[in-house]
């Protein structure tokens, strides 16, 4: 039946004190959003009341400004797209607002999603809820600062080489990269067309759950496994380079929750890791993103962000033959890492530092280096065609992100072990 009248009147209200705690609190949300959707509010409202189910039914939705809504410019985090308003919604936008999610609006982000840190010279960054003057993380970063401050329950994003789930990390919250073809990307703008991945960021597992199931393609459920009978692989060749200590001390901890609780954790050498650190990553997004926007980066360089053109300079050192020969590595590489892994999972910490001041990123060899070191696990599950999945663990009442890494195609296992992870990292 539809939605009864005490229900719709409390999603009126929930959306009337967002769209005041937007408006009273100017600075707090200052950079979040590029545009809120609330022309259609009462379109949206109205057809959420006339559904008698729907798994996002009055949950609030925020969305990356790469991804069209029906009506509204996408800009890309960029000045130089001309777009005009979309005929017609993402296919993945349209399958959430038929679940009855409620779109809120465009959030900002790193300029076509070309960077770990969030940082936007035209639309400003937005400001970290948790670390003050801290970069959120990127290149979702609108997204999931709308979750942080609890105006959204779930934000769709992207995740290219850690976009969903770094600025999860660097702001308390849950951040799924799903195998990447199990949701369509039509209707989303392109950074890298190799490694991108819409992806999903919430307060906890099960909306990002929901919002999975709502999105994804239809594909065969993963063999149920038990879980206390994998082995969970801290690798011991990877992810802990550059680790801050105050990360390396809730990382420990929260190992050693995870252990007390039952679950076989081991640390090992993986020699495919070192084959993968000798790979060079940055070829992907820096000859697709220069390709995919070729005539802005002919045409239009004044008004693309400096520390963004750079990036896509680098594709003019790359050669058609080395670039043909990194796809066809990693093909090699994606076969070679699932058989090894199986039905199990790595663990490492998402991010091996906090948020740097955003200050400081104004010092381009502390970007570069800051960048790298913030990409420099997360980019693992893209370029091996996993799924991945950061939680939060607070420690002194500040965040960091645990990783669990699985092989393509087992989202629904990494899922159920990520609740169950989740409940044991937050007592």
């Amino acid at each position: 039946m539809p939605t009864s009248n005490k229900e719709y009147d409390k999603l009126i209200k929930k959306i009337d004190d967002i769209l005041l705690s937007i408006k009273n609190e100017p600075q707090k949300f200052e950079s979040v959003f590029t545009e809120l959707f609330d022309k259609d509010f009462e379109k949206g409202l109205n057809y959420i009341n006339s559904l008698e189910t729907g798994l996002l039914k009055g949950l609030v939705i925020s969305v990356k400004d790469l991804f069209d809504v029906k009506n509204y410019k996408t800009r890309g985090g960029s000045k130089f797209l001309n777009s005009l308003p979309a005929n017609k919604d993402a296919d993945c936008i349209a399958l959430i607002r038929k679940a009855g999610g409620l779109l809120l609006g465009h959030t900002n982000m790193t300029e076509l999603a070309y960077s770990g840190l969030g940082i936007n010279p035209h639309y400003g960054t937005p400001n970290n809820p948790l670390y003050n003057n801290s970069i959120p993380g990127g290149s979702t970063s609108g997204g999931a600062v709308s979750i942080a401050l609890d105006v959204a329950d779930i934000t769709i994003g992207t995740d290219t080489g850690g976009s969903t789930r770094i600025p999860a990390a660097f702001t308390g919250i849950t951040g799924f990269k799903p195998t990447q073809d199990n949701i369509s990307r039509n209707g989303c703008l392109t950074l890298s067309s190799s490694l991108d991945s819409i992806g999903l960021m919430a307060k906890n597992v099960e909306l990002c759950r929901q919002g999975y199931e709502v999105m994804k393609e239809k594909k065969k459920p993963n063999q149920k496994a038990n879980n206390k009978s994998l082995k969970f692989i801290i690798p011991s060749n990877f992810g802990f380079e550059n680790i801050e200590p105050d990360v390396e001390l809730a990382f420990n901890s929260a190992k050693q929750k995870i252990i007390e609780n039952g679950y076989n954790i081991v640390e090992e050498e993986l020699p495919i890791l070192e084959t993968y650190k000798k790979v060079p990553l940055w070829q992907f997004a820096a000859v697709e993103c220069q390709a995919e926007y070729f005539e802005a980066y002919t045409e239009k360089k004044h008004l693309i962000d400096p520390n963004i053109l750079k990036r896509m300079d680098r594709a003019n050192d790359v050669m058609a033959i080395e670039y043909k020969l990194l796809l066809k590595i990693r093909e090699d590489l994606i076969k070679e890492f699932n058989s090894s892994l199986k039905n199990n999972f790595l663990l490492m910490p998402t991010v091996t530092i906090k948020p740097p001041l955003l200050k400081k990123c104004d010092d381009q060899e502390f970007y570069d280096k800051v960048n790298l070191i913030t990409l420099k696990n997360t980019s693992l599950a893209n370029y091996m065609n996993g799924c991945s999945l950061s939680l939060p663990y607070f420690i002194n009442n500040e965040p960091i992100g645990i990783m669990i890494n699985g092989s393509t195609n087992n989202d629904n296992n990494l899922l159920e072990i990520g609740s169950e992870f989740e409940s044991i990292l937050s007592t």
